[in-house]
């Protein structure tokens, strides 16, 4: 490390020297604690790289720490602690890849960040939100820097001082929240077009540097945030020409610098050099020189006049048409050039003359020149007329917008909407022009340009545009007639859901009384049933012969009266049918169920070989046992 010097300590401003600490080789874990004001420190970095934590923790009265060339490439969260005082931290020309945002949690009074030269690839949203105070802070150079967040400077609500030159910035990054920078660099990128609202938000901007940036064109209206510039370096860059009145909005403009450009010396740049002869008339060669037509080339813009050209008025190209709306609609009124390098300004039905960038809450010029309403009232109404305008004249152009109040009886009807197409029934009136310089049009007498009267300007001939009105209730009635197709269907499908259902209802209760019915005719006319029953198994073998030889008895005529051989008791006693058939045959016959001689009765039995039992019964008793 270094030895520092006093004189080499940086001084305030009527005031003492700085404690400084001056670290190109700074390799100590921690420093101790020192008390006097300046710190000649020599000491060696460590192989890492790293700067640890509470490395500073005890040097609570150092104001400038310069870390510089000391190959850092990383510091760690905690690094800076114990420094309340440090008001600039330089680590330019180091290898940090990211930005420490960390680091810088306890450094409150930090004014001055350097971080140029660092391989840093990314700014990440709010990277310095933890030091708010800072007013300068640096981070050109950084020639592997792809990506800016667009709140990547949230935060830095006290900054003045930026710089973002040379790192290969293709657009100019949100500085929306930067509202008191003055100071911005942004030289050595490749800015090949400037848009408007590239630097919205910077209204306390003084000096902007934008040399060696490649830019080639810059739109209308792009620099009309800027209403404090007093400084604009547009050097050494690619540009031809500039929209007309580009620096009309910038009232502190006092310095321009627009050497070594290309310029196109025509008519698109002779408001450049009247600009010049009313901002600096005491040196009209300090800033550009013309390149082309041959005939001027090495000439000083700020020498030419009109006699050097011959210019027209602008032409509008599409203008602005009648325009029918009602209350609280959104419209727009169009009006547009066939370059860029003209300025479009509106008159308004009460005289205010509206240009881009005027504030008003619901009315505003946007960058293409078209009149813009948010929400329209009744008061709007009126004529508006756009004034178009280049270094040889101006064209206008004017269109009516009718504005009708809602109707309180039709809150809940379709409205009407205005539609705008394209017609040839009714032409608008042309553009009207104030004066044609130079020597008039091509082919025209020569006095043509001192004539007192105003040559017209070219007129148009696309077919112009007529407002109608269409009532939306048209739209609304097929859209109704839609929807009542789509309830017609949905009724049928709902009534064939019905009717089925109906239908099936109607079934099962007809199915239940045909059911009802057979079950009653079934009750009342039972079939009948012969049981066949097997005795067999309910005999013993003893009983089984003397059954048969009564049976053989009977069946020879027997002995009158009743048979005295008793048939054994059956297991099952409603399987014993001997009982119902005698009994029936006493009641039949008077006599016994035997069938004695002489007596009344059945034949007897005549067979051996018809041991069965016959019982008669209904179809639903029938059972059958196998002998």
């Amino acid at each position: 490390m270094t030895t520092e010097s006093v004189g080499a300590h940086p001084k305030q401003p009527n005031g003492p020297l700085l404690p400084v600490l001056v670290g190109e080789a700074l390799g100590v874990e921690r420093l101790g604690p020192v008390a006097a004001p300046c710190l000649p420190l020599q000491e060696t970095i460590s192989p890492a790289k790293v700067i640890r934590t509470d490395t500073f923790k005890h040097l609570r009265h150092l104001e400038i720490l310069q870390l510089s060339k000391n190959l850092v490439r990383k510091i760690e969260v905690g690094a800076f602690n114990g420094l309340p005082s440090l008001n600039t931290l330089e680590l330019f020309d180091n290898r940090l890849t990211t930005v420490p945002t960390q680091a810088f949690e306890y450094l409150s009074k930090l004014r001055e960040l350097w971080l140029r030269n660092n391989p840093i690839e990314s700014i990440p949203s709010y990277a310095f939100n933890r030091v708010p105070s800072l007013r300068r802070l640096d981070l050109g150079e950084l020639k592997r820097l792809e990506y800016i967040s667009e709140a990547a400077f949230e935060g830095l609500v006290n900054l003045r001082y930026l710089n973002l030159g040379m790192c290969n910035l293709k657009d100019i990054p949100n500085l929306t929240a930067l509202v008191r920078l003055e100071e911005l660099e942004l030289s050595g990128n490749r800015l090949d077009l400037i848009r408007p609202g590239s630097f919205q938000g910077l209204t306390s901007l003084r000096k902007l540097w934008l040399m060696h940036a490649q830019v080639a064109t810059i739109e209308r209206n792009a620099f009309d945030d800027l209403k404090s510039l007093e400084e604009l370096n547009l050097s050494h860059n690619n540009l031809m020409s500039l929209p007309h009145d580009l620096f009309t909005p910038l009232h502190r403009l006092e310095r321009v610098h627009l050497n070594h450009n290309p310029w196109h010396c025509n008519c698109d740049v002779l408001w450049l050099s009247w600009w010049l002869k009313e901002t600096v008339p005491s040196n009209t060669t300090c800033c550009a020189r013309c390149h082309a037509p041959a005939g001027l080339k090495g000439r000083y813009i700020g020498e030419l006049d009109q006699s050097h050209f011959t210019c027209y008025a602008p032409v509008i190209v599409e203008p602005p048409t009648d325009l029918n709306v009602t209350e609280g609609m959104a419209a727009e009124l169009k009006c547009r050039t066939g370059t860029s390098m003209t300025s479009v300004n509106w008159l308004t039905p009460n005289g205010t003359l509206m240009t881009h960038g005027s504030y008003r809450v619901r009315i505003s010029v946007l960058h293409d020149g078209t009149l813009n309403f948010t929400n329209v009232t009744v008061q709007d109404t009126g004529q508006y007329t756009c004034m178009v305008t280049n270094s040889a004249g101006n064209t206008t152009a004017s269109a009516t917008l009718n504005v009708s109040a809602v109707d309180p009886t039709l809150e809940t009807q379709p409205g009407e909407e205005v539609l705008q197409t394209r017609g040839t029934e009714k032409e608008p009136p042309g553009p009207t022009t104030d004066g044609v310089w130079g020597g008039g049009r091509p082919g025209e007498a020569a006095g043509a340009a001192s004539s007192s009267t105003t040559a017209p300007a070219p007129r148009s001939s696309r077919p112009t545009e007529k407002a109608f009105t269409v009532p939306i209730t048209d739209v609304t009635e097929n859209a109704l007639k839609d929807l009542d197709d789509v309830m017609k269907t949905t009724k049928i499908i709902i009534g064939c859901f019905v009717a089925i259902t109906f239908m099936a209802a109607v079934m099962l209760v007809a199915f239940y009384k045909l059911r009802k019915q057979h079950q009653l005719h079934k009750h009342h006319g039972p079939t009948r049933t012969v049981e066949i029953i097997n005795v067999e198994d309910e005999l013993p073998a003893a009983s089984a012969v003397s059954v048969a030889s009564a049976a053989a008895v009977a069946g020879g005529g027997g002995v009158g009266g009743d048979s005295h051989l008793a048939l054994p008791a059956l297991e099952r006693d409603h399987l014993n049918h001997h009982h119902y058939v005698a009994a029936a045959f006493k009641a039949h016959y008077g006599g016994n169920p035997g069938g004695g001689c002489g007596g009344k009765g059945p034949p007897g039995l005549n067979s051996i070989h018809e041991p069965l039992l016959f019982k008669s019964g209904s179809k639903e008793n029938v059972q059958e046992t196998q002998i």
